[in-house]
Formats: structure tokens, C-alpha cells, sequence
């Protein structure tokens, strides 16, 4: 029982480590030494594709004005340029107020649905209408740079890209510590995209600002909820080269509090173990290093609340059974423990020592919602439609 118990905590967090420790570190130390896909030239103005951005949101009043602006201030071609705003059935007057903000702008096209239906139902109507041989998907509260378009349209170059995911950074808020833990996890998100997409083989790009060839939408099954980490998936079983395009920025703030991104993670999370069981050949060893990415960098990670658990499931065996330093295990795993509930409340901690109780609170947080969402999925409960994210 004793050796079982050891076991069972050696690979649990042999798993989590790994995921979050050795497969970032492997990048640093071995991955890094592959081979790069070719950096495109820019393109002449008379070479670019004609692009179609397509948004959709339900009730975006607050934003989808400004959206519509900074969109129609990129910098492309008016002739090669088409920008769909579609509503999923939102209450609001998100639609009326895209139109507003068009002012008639031929290039801006408003369709606004009756139902409510979630994001991957409107995608599949929507795409198939999209004029132009590049779709553009991307969020309504996300600003992107004036040359985001240009730059991910020229990574089309290469025949073998399918998919180009531009690069999000978050605005910060100050003196909320969330917002740190959340820069920290996403900086590192964002290096692993750069080597990963340097090589093609980038697994999920972000629902704010990515971009794929037309001829290859397939549409997504009407239950998927993560289209963002589907299509890269779909498109990487296929054999397509997905990229990362760190110079296509988009901007998006921070929501107030960690509680208010923990439903969104919870529906994400639920998505993500939904995809997990329709891409597990991706898992086969003739995938290369798609196979290793997918395994280390997601599955792995996926799985990481499950391997929480059971490793303090394990330490709890070992002191139960008086294991030879099981009282050390128990005592680390306790002091996790408080400086984690701690995190919650890490604004009245001093120093660095509320910094490394916010990470905490943050990463727990985020598996708590992974663990969930497992859940969710297990009992089918999780829908299409989305909740908006409070972000004021």
C-alpha cells in the first residue's frame, strides 16, 4: 500500500511539474535548436488578400462601437477589406449600435440574429457568406494594432500555413494582484506560442485576433465550444502548418477580479476536455513533435487538477500509514495549502510574499475551474451559448 501510495505522488507530480517546469524548460534547453519556418517578406499593397473580419458577440453594447472603429482605422486595402458584425441575439442594441458606428461604411456589414445560439452556430453561417479569401475571427472587446491584418496575411506566403495566430496582450490593472498572476501565466503562454508556431506546429491560437484560409473552413460540430483550439487542432491532424505571428497585436483588458474570469474558465475548461476526446491521434507517435506538443503542453495540463488531487490523496495514504517522511509531505502540502487560501486576500500581504500568494491563488483558481469544467463535461451540461465576461 505504502509503495502504491508513492507511486501514485512520484507521477502526479511528476505530470504537473512537467507540464508547467520541464516542457517549458525543454524548449529553452533542446527545442529551441529546430528549425524555424521562413519569415515572409512583407507583401506589395497590390499582392494582399482580400480579408473578412468577422466578430461575433452577444450583448457587446459596451464595446462594439469602438470595435467597429478600430477596425475600420486598420491599415489595408478599403477594396480588399470586409467587416462582419454578427449578434448572436443580444438584447441590448449591440447590432443598431454597429451600424451607428459604420456610418455607412461599405466595407462594415451587420448581420443581427434573432436567436441566440452561441459562437460556433454563427461562425457556421456566417463564414461560408465571408467574401474574402482570408477569414479574420476575432472578439469585440479586443483593439488591434493598425498592421495586425497585414501581418497576418503575409504568413499565407507559404503554401504549407493553414492558420495564423497574432499575438494578445493584456492591459493591466494597477494594483490588482490577479492581473500580475494572469500577466506571469500568459507571458509564459505566449513564449511557448513563439516556439511552438515557429515550428508549425502551434496547438490553439486565441478567439481575440486569428486568422485561417477560407477554402479550408470546414465548419465545427455544432457542441464544440472552444472553436479557437478545434480549427488549429483540426487543421494540424490534416497536416496543415499552424503559426504564430507575434507582430499581429491585439489588446484586451483584464476583467476586474479573478472571480469574474473563473465562469469563462469553467466553460473553456469543459471545451477543452470535449476536444481532448475527438483529437487523441494526435497523440500518435508518427505526429512528430505535434504528438510531443500536444501531449506535454495540453494533455498533460488538462489533466493536472486530476493529478492534484491524487497527489494529495497519496500524501494523505502515506500519513495514515506512518510512511518515513510522510509528516514532512504533509506540513508542505499544508503550508501550499494556506498560502494559496491566502492568495485570495493577498492585497493586505506585504511584498513578494503576497506576489507568491497571488500566483498561487491564481494557478489553484485555475485548475479549480479545469476540475470543473471536467465535470461539466462528464455530466454533458456545458452549452454553446456564451455568458459576456464582466470587464468594468
Amino acid at each position: 500500500m505504502i509503495t502504491a501510495a508513492w507511486i501514485m505522488l512520484i507521477v502526479s507530480v511528476a505530470a504537473v511539474v512537467h507540464c508547467y517546469v520541464s516542457y517549458p524548460l525543454w524548449w529553452h534547453l533542446l527545442g529551441s535548436r529546430r528549425p524555424m519556418l521562413p519569415q515572409p517578406p512583407a507583401q506589395e499593397e497590390k499582392a494582399l488578400p482580400h480579408v473578412s473580419v468577422i466578430v461575433a458577440g452577444y450583448n457587446e453594447a459596451g464595446c462594439i462601437a469602438r470595435r467597429v472603429e478600430n477596425l475600420l482605422q486598420c491599415d489595408y486595402p478599403a477594396d480588399r477589406l470586409e467587416i462582419i458584425i454578427a449578434s448572436d441575439g443580444s438584447d441590448d442594441g449591440t447590432a443598431s449600435l454597429a451600424v451607428q458606428a459604420a456610418g455607412g461604411d461599405a466595407r462594415v456589414r451587420v448581420l443581427d440574429f434573432a436567436q441566440r445560439r452561441g459562437k460556433v452556430h454563427v461562425l457556421n453561417e456566417v463564414c461560408p457568406q465571408a467574401k474574402g479569401s482570408i477569414l479574420v475571427l476575432s472578439d469585440a472587446n479586443v483593439d488591434f494594432a493598425p498592421d495586425t491584418l497585414r501581418c497576418l496575411v503575409r504568413r499565407f506566403q507559404d503554401d504549407k500555413v493553414a492558420c495564423v495566430c497574432g499575438k494578445l496582450i493584456f492591459r493591466p490593472r494597477e494594483g490588482e494582484a490577479h492581473t500580475q498572476s494572469e500577466g506571469v501565466y500568459w507571458k509564459l503562454e505566449t513564449w511557448l506560442k513563439q516556439h511552438e508556431g515557429g515550428r508549425g506546429v502551434l496547438l490553439g491560437a486565441n478567439g481575440a485576433n486569428y486568422a485561417l484560409r477560407r477554402d479550408l473552413w470546414a465548419g465545427c460540430p455544432p457542441e464544440i465550444v472552444v472553436e479557437d483550439l478545434y480549427i488549429p487542432l483540426r487543421l494540424l491532424m490534416d497536416g496543415w502548418a499552424v503559426v504564430f505571428e507575434p507582430s499581429a497585436l491585439a489588446y484586451e483588458e483584464l476583467p476586474p477580479a479573478l472571480s469574474d474570469e473563473f465562469g469563462r474558465r469553467v466553460r473553456i475548461g469543459a471545451g477543452d476536455y470535449q476536444i481532448l476526446s475527438r483529437c487523441l491521434t494526435l497523440l500518435q507517435p508518427e505526429r512528430g513533435l505535434a504528438a510531443w506538443v500536444f501531449f506535454s503542453h495540453k494533455v498533460l495540463r488538462w489533466l493536472a487538477p486530476l493529478f492534484m488531487l491524487s497527489g494529495l490523496l497519496a500524501v494523505l495514504v502515506l500519513m495514515l500509514l506512518g510512511a518515513f517522511g510522510s509528516l514532512v509531505l504533509g506540513v508542505v502540502s499544508l503550508a501550499l495549502v494556506l498560502l494559496t487560501a491566502a492568495g485570495f486576500y493577498s492585497h493586505r500581504l506585504p511584498g513578494p510574499l503576497g506576489r507568491l500568494a497571488a500566483v498561487c491563488a491564481y494557478f489553484a483558481s485555475m485548475n479549480a475551474a479545469l476540475l470543473l469544467g471536467f465535470i461539466r463535461w462528464l455530466r454533458g451540461g456545458q452549452k454553446t451559448t456564451w455568458t459576456r465576461t464582466r470587464r468594468a
